[in-house]
């Protein structure tokens, strides 16, 4: 048996011997820098498989959390905008819900999890200065319809919809998608690029479906 009476792991040392596990290998009782003591298999104090108690690894995943605004103190601000989200579409009792729920928004459903979203908030750019905005106003919660904003903007674009015009017609991005049978997410790949190229989609969508004709007499010939 190697004798690894004070000798340090880390951040244990190694006090004295106290037996065998199953498979024959020594187990050496260690005192951890935290106070703790515990009990570990020489075999994974030479091979550095054990640095402490436990302690130093809730140390790394504390740090990590935190990083992302997670602590084990509270929940994170994520928490709070992301249930203030789910109440304000889904809760009849919410004294937003008129304006979100009862308007037909909702909450994808990749979002219903907390963790889904969060990161979905840290990996774009989410800080604790900013706002969950929904670029189209009449769209659900999700990601190609989200990003985050200042205040004071959020304030600003809050219920100021959005229209495009084509062919003299204007619908806002909600109709649009409607009518050319189209997904948000598809309409944003145009969107994010410029107004004008979602213009020339739908132009491009018209004139491969139901044609011109048809959505001016639709809509202007009224």
């Amino acid at each position: 048996m190697k004798d690894l009476t004070n000798q340090r792991f880390g951040r244990q040392i190694a006090v004295k011997p106290c037996g065998k596990n199953k498979y024959g290998n020594v187990l050496w009782l260690c005192k951890c820098d935290c106070g703790n003591e515990h009990i570990v298999a020489s075999g994974k104090l030479i091979q550095g498989k054990s640095k402490s108690c436990g302690c130093y690894a809730l140390e790394v995943k504390t740090k990590s959390l935190e990083k992302h605004g997670i602590t084990t103190g509270g929940k994170p601000r994520t928490f709070i905008i992301w249930n203030g989200m789910k109440a304000r579409c889904f809760n009849p009792k919410s004294t937003s819900y008129k304006n979100y729920g009862g308007r037909g928004i909702s909450v994808c459903e990749d979002w219903l999890s907390f963790e889904n979203f969060h990161n979905w908030a840290i990996a774009n750019g989410y800080s604790d200065d900013l706002e969950i905005d929904r670029i189209d106003n009449n769209g659900n919660y999700c990601p190609e319809n989200c990003r985050w904003v200042s205040r004071s903007f959020n304030r600003n674009h809050q219920r100021k919809t959005r229209y495009i015009e084509a062919y003299g017609i204007k619908l806002n991005i909600s109709q649009w998608c409607r009518e050319l049978e189209i997904s948000k997410k598809e309409a944003y790949i145009h969107l994010n690029n410029s107004e004008d190229d979602f213009c020339d989609f739908i132009k491009e969508k018209i004139d491969t479906g139901k044609g011109q004709v048809y959505f001016v007499n639709k809509f202007l010939g009224r």
